[in-house]
């Protein structure tokens, strides 16, 4: 199984989806703004929580089902005559996890 961090998501291969999903028409993966959108151009998607609306602590929202998928991402330009980086998505069922950063800003020096 192939595992993919692209930015601020990861696809983590699976070996099948939940039985409860209902695929959505759409195909931005995860919204960003105005014209920041993770989106592909083949396969299924089936979101089950708007990234923007995860609890603290959860991070799958979603599933994706992928054949001969490119993802898309306009954020990170590329001079390709779309303006749009583009990644092959190898053919798989992929869960959607949104990606968190910790950092070291509340650590405070030890002092004996």
């Amino acid at each position: 199984m192939t595992n993919i961090r692209h930015w601020d998501m990861a696809l983590i291969g699976i070996t099948k989806l939940p039985k409860w999903l209902k695929q959505t028409k759409s195909n931005i993966i995860m919204k960003g703004n105005e014209w920041n959108n993770h989106s592909f151009n083949t396969g299924k998607l089936y979101i089950t929580t708007p990234v923007e609306k995860l609890e603290e602590g959860k991070f799958v929202f979603g599933y994706l089902v992928a054949k001969s998928t490119t993802l898309l991402h306009p954020d990170h330009w590329v001079d390709n005559g779309t303006n749009t980086r583009t990644m092959k998505i190898p053919d798989g069922i992929y869960e959607l996890r949104k990606q968190v950063e910790y950092t070291n800003e509340w650590l405070k020096p030890v002092i004996d």
